[in-house]
């Protein structure tokens, strides 16, 4: 991109900033997938600091994107020109305590404090803070915010929009504003639809927005007692066809309740056979399911992991897979099984990564549909993408209807046919009751799906409305979320 010369409009903005070139520049240049080319970096220390830097690029007409811990998946948080502001520095758990109005135990933090931190602090004190996204410990609390992210135990307790209870954020123009949730709403819904959230409660147009409205400054979210106790498992299964019948099985088996439900493709397993957390699997699985229960003061732990074996070897035929499960029980193991499913999508982008140079990379899927259609549609792509010679692995949260299929084209050619089924895919899951994007957002690479999420010109044209109120001119986000005719 050529910037015109002239004068330097970020030469007077407060505060220090990265400039084109300065060490560190580089670090804030993209996310996971996308790379932008900001003019400049600010990371403001403070609220007050940051509605000043605001107030002063606003006035220069000066586009601002913001970015949280660059683990995004679709560029939301990568600027390709204009100033790109980070909230890293603004990481304190600013309080722990009841909230006045509700009664109910809640946590204050600001936006830059890293989600796995945020967790763990609140652990200490007795406390479950649910969205767990698989990226928690690179992820921080205002990006999760920022595309309403879900994560593994979305199954039982929901997206990030049903524990937000406050939010306090700057405008474009330097307004500080605090937006709360009504003690009697509580959001329903597993998972997310990609857009402006338009019916709710004042704070909600703000989470899931991918940064286009608005800068956080402080979170207040509720929270729950940490469970008393928790297991998890891994269940081996000689087909996809199998493993998503054990899904649809348990959500519906009185008794259980399951905290959550991923998929683990054939595919994806082989991405890590030598894996360091030592987990293995027989020869003749298609398919692993990792599950987890929560366990009360009064159950008893074993009659629960026996209910769940009974839900195993009703719905796996070969019981050699069957007798191979394995089970997690202390948080030592548990973290170990965490830290394999992680290992899947991050050896995934080590090998995109390489695949880049040639044109290919990494083109994945973040659609979702009511857990029990999954059925319906994911196995018959297993067989169109292999019928088509793609490379593709298969995981995560089927347990509410939202795998991830990742297709690694290895050239510029075959990305662009891994693109046209990722669309088609997309076509079938609104159709059968689902979204484009259940957790990452549309940001920039994926905002020509905004339509087809919303095909209603007059719901469209709501969000536009509520995008010109909160920036008039246009200055945030730009190029995120809205194709360029509905911007």
């Amino acid at each position: 991109m050529t910037r015109p010369a002239g004068p330097d409009p970020y030469g007077e903005l407060p505060g220090a900033l990265l400039r084109r070139g300065d060490p560190g520049w580089d670090t804030y240049r993209g996310d996971v997938v996308y790379r932008g080319d900001p003019d400049a970096v600010a990371r403001p220390g403070s609220e007050a600091e940051l509605a000043d830097l605001l107030r002063a690029a606003a006035s220069r007409d000066l586009p601002i994107t913001f970015s949280a811990g660059r683990s995004g998946l679709t560029g939301a948080g990568a600027a390709d020109d204009g100033l790109l502001v980070s909230c890293e520095r603004m990481r304190a758990l600013v309080d722990v305590g009841r909230d006045p109005e509700t009664g109910r135990p809640v946590a204050i933090a600001e936006p830059g404090i890293p989600l796995g931190e945020f967790q763990r602090a609140l652990a200490a004190e007795g406390y479950l803070y649910p969205p767990d996204p698989t990226s928690r410990e690179e992820a921080l609390l205002g990006g999760t915010v920022a595309t309403n992210a879900t994560g593994e135990d979305t199954l039982l307790y929901g997206p990030t929009r049903r524990w937000i209870r406050e939010l306090r954020v700057v405008t474009v123009d330097g307004e500080v504003r605090t937006l709360r949730r009504p003690a009697d709403s509580r959001p329903e819904g597993e998972k997310a639809t990609p857009g402006i959230h338009l019916d709710g409660a004042p704070v909600d147009p703000i989470i899931g927005s991918e940064g286009i409205l608005a800068a956080v400054t402080r979170v207040t979210v509720d929270l729950v007692p940490l469970p008393h106790d928790v297991f998890s498992g891994l269940a081996f299964f000689s087909s996809l066809e199998t493993a998503l019948a054990f899904v649809v099985a348990a959500r519906a088996t009185p008794g259980i309740r399951p905290r959550g439900l991923e998929l683990l493709d054939r595919a994806s397993l082989d991405l890590v056979p030598d894996n360091p957390e030592g987990i293995r699997w027989p020869e003749a699985t298609a398919a692993a399911i990792a599950f987890k229960q929560e366990v009360g003061e009064t159950d008893d732990r074993d009659a629960l992991l026996g209910a769940w074996f009974d839900v195993i070897a009703a719905t796996e035929p070969d019981a050699a897979l069957v007798d191979a499960t394995l089970v997690f029980t202390d948080s030592r193991d548990r973290d170990r099984l965490r830290g394999f499913r992680h290992r899947v999508p991050a050896t995934l982008h080590e090998i995109a990564a390489r695949l880049r140079e040639a044109g290919g990379g990494k083109v994945g899927t973040d659609w979702w549909v009511p857990h029990d259609r999954l059925g319906l549609m994911l196995p018959a792509w297993r067989d169109r993408l292999s019928d088509a010679g793609h490379r593709f692995v298969m995981f995560g949260h089927v347990g509410n209807g939202h795998p991830h299929v990742n297709l690694l084209p290895v050239d510029g050619a075959e990305r662009a046919r891994a693109a046209e089924h990722v669309l088609a895919m997309c076509r079938e899951a609104v159709s059968r009751g689902g979204g484009v994007a259940g957790e990452h957002g549309l940001g920039k690479l994926k905002r020509d799906l905004f339509v087809l999420q919303h095909p209603d010109p007059r719901e469209r044209e709501r969000q536009r409305e509520i995008k010109r109120e909160w920036d008039p001119r246009g200055l945030l986000g730009r190029g995120t979320l809205f194709p360029p005719e509905a911007s």
